[in-house]
């Protein structure tokens, strides 16, 4: 018996050592070591609901969402009615898109403590990433009656604004953010990411100077703030911010990705290729280098290489119509004129106010042959947009083709109206009246010859 309670002391013992340790790891920043004293601890008593919170904050700091969840449910099965730990795990549901999952946490908190402000603050940010942003808002002024002056509220708020690109209104609560918690992580970059929203590039890069001398290694800011450098054209201040990313973290994939953006913005066609080749290597997620990898191959004059790429880039494609747009016309170039057809559909799904998609459509239809669903579409788009030179030119070139030199004639007059010294315009219009000249003449030479038995038989 005695051995017995001496082993559970032991036991025990060992336990709380294993915790003064994961607490000094914890404090040094080794993580991992002190997240693995902590399930050490927990492993000999795992009825401790504070040591699985502990370890849920660990695995939040690590990122491992998911983890985190088991361990915050854990602790919540052992102290359900702990705030705290519910604050926590409602906000990782969040995290993890799972949003009904974490209103539920966060009701059940308020029902429990409804004083318990965070329990209003960090919905704001739940009800943003469902778009729900009335719920948003209410949620911000049921937090202020519980704390006036909240710094994480105003920051939360900020994100549901600039979501819905009310981007002076968001500076304004980030400046709040600011002015009440000197230190906030992020809120430099986020006012930042605002002015460059607005495209006030000057005040954008003095916030993100501002947050890279708080932390030089914020690999994210560094980021961002390279690709608005790489926007302005400012390539040899980009160049700088994604080299020193390299160094950093040399298998960081979208880094390698915007140098090879550089070398292609530069003409220098070789060296992109390397960079984009890297970039997925390293970092096989979609971000475009399929892409341009089949862009920089098509300058090369390697259009089986392109067609590769281009088709890789496809399956991994975001559902953006612009993105459909370009994907589809680099598709055309290669003569993937059916893969080209879905990416023009798939883009007018996403943005069927968009002529440009109808365009490109009917112009890959008039390349499969389907020359009447091309007349349909071209219509279409003149209809919405009746001076789109491309659809006048189109469909004036399909009437053409199809012996319609009536229907050819108005649409490349209408044309010449307004571009009467493009070339393209008054090449096509030449064709046309040339095909309708050649059928005046025909026509009275196939009568003459169908009378001319008639008049034979008549002299007789």
């Amino acid at each position: 018996m005695n051995s017995n309670e001496f082993g559970e002391f032991q036991d025990w013992s060992d336990a709380e050592n294993c915790i003064e340790r994961a607490h000094d790891l914890y404090e040094a920043g080794r993580m991992h070591e002190a997240l693995g004293n902590l399930q050490i601890a927990i492993e000999i008593n795992p009825a401790n609901g504070n040591w699985h919170f502990n370890k849920g904050l660990i695995l939040d700091t690590l990122e491992r969402f998911d983890e985190a969840v088991d361990a915050f449910t854990s602790a919540h099965e052992l102290e359900p009615e702990d705030p705290e730990i519910m604050n926590c795990l409602g906000v990782d549901y969040t995290r993890l898109g799972q949003y009904e999952r974490s209103l539920e946490i966060f009701e059940e908190l308020v029902a429990a403590v409804p004083d318990f402000e965070p329990g209003y603050c960090n919905r704001i940010i739940t009800y943003s990433e469902m778009g729900r942003h009335e719920k948003a808002e209410e949620m911000f002024y049921l937090a202020r009656q519980l704390k006036d002056h909240c710094p994480l509220c105003y920051f939360n708020i900020g994100n549901s604004l600039f979501s819905r690109q009310l981007y002076d209104r968001a500076i304004w609560c980030w400046q709040q953010t600011r002015n009440l918690s000197p230190n906030q992580p992020q809120v430099e970059c986020r006012i930042a990411q605002a002015y460059w929203a607005k495209g006030d590039y000057h005040k954008a890069g003095e916030h993100f100077l501002a947050e890279l001398r708080r932390g030089p290694g914020d690999v994210e800011v560094l980021m961002d703030y390279g690709i608005m450098l790489l926007e302005m054209n400012d390539l040899q201040t980009a160049r700088e911010k994604f080299n020193r990313i390299i160094e950093l973290h040399p298998a960081n994939g979208m880094a390698h990705h915007y140098l090879g953006e550089l070398y292609l913005n530069e003409g220098r066609v070789s060296l992109a290729v390397e960079s984009f080749n890297r970039a997925i290597r390293l970092s096989p997620e979609p971000h475009g280098s399929h892409y341009r990898l089949g862009e920089c191959f098509l300058l090369l004059g390697q259009k089986a290489n392109a067609r590769e790429h281009l088709l890789a880039e496809l399956k991994n494609a975001p559902e953006q119509a612009e993105v459909m747009l370009d994907l589809g016309c680099l598709l055309v170039e290669v003569d993937e004129i059916a893969e080209a057809v879905s990416c023009f559909e798939r883009a007018i799904e996403i943005e069927p106010q968009d002529p440009s998609g109808y365009q490109n459509l009917s112009l890959c239809y008039y390349r499969l042959g389907l020359i009447e669903r091309g007349i349909d579409l071209s219509d279409q788009v003149l209809e919405n947009d009746p001076e789109n030179i491309s659809a006048l030119l189109s469909l004036a070139q399909a009437h053409f083709v199809s012996g319609n030199l009536m229907a050819a004639r108005e649409n490349i007059q209408l044309a010449r109206q307004l571009l009467p010294k493009n070339k393209a315009v008054n090449a096509l219009s030449r064709k046309i009246q040339t095909a309708r000249i050649k059928n005046k003449i025909t026509k009275p030479l196939r009568n003459l010859t169908a009378r001319k038995p008639k008049t034979a038989s008549s002299s007789k």
